[in-house]
């Protein structure tokens, strides 16, 4: 039983997708969403604004109660709109 609680319990406390700032950091407008992709990995979430959508990585722990997130504006499958990441953020 005890290692089966394990993994659950590890999969319970953690939603969302993995978020590389560094690698986030890469990524300038101009790109294209394969491009984007590459560096980040699949979005967990795209949502349609006007004619612009905005592709969104975001991480929860439910242990820690931390969350973290971070989105680009992407049109004509090409990214138009990218943030400022603070050298803090790991």
């Amino acid at each position: 039983m005890w290692l089966l609680t394990v993994p659950v319990l590890a999969l319970v406390g953690c939603a969302g997708t993995p978020i590389d700032f560094d690698a986030a950091r890469q990524v300038k407008e101009g790109m294209t969403t394969a491009e984007l992709q590459s560096y980040m990995g699949r979005p967990y979430s795209v949502v349609s604004r006007q004619d612009k959508e905005v592709w969104i990585w975001s991480r929860a722990n439910g242990f820690t109660g931390s969350h973290s997130s971070i989105s680009f504006i992407v049109k004509d499958g090409v990214v138009v709109g990218v943030p400022k990441i603070p050298d803090s953020f790991k």
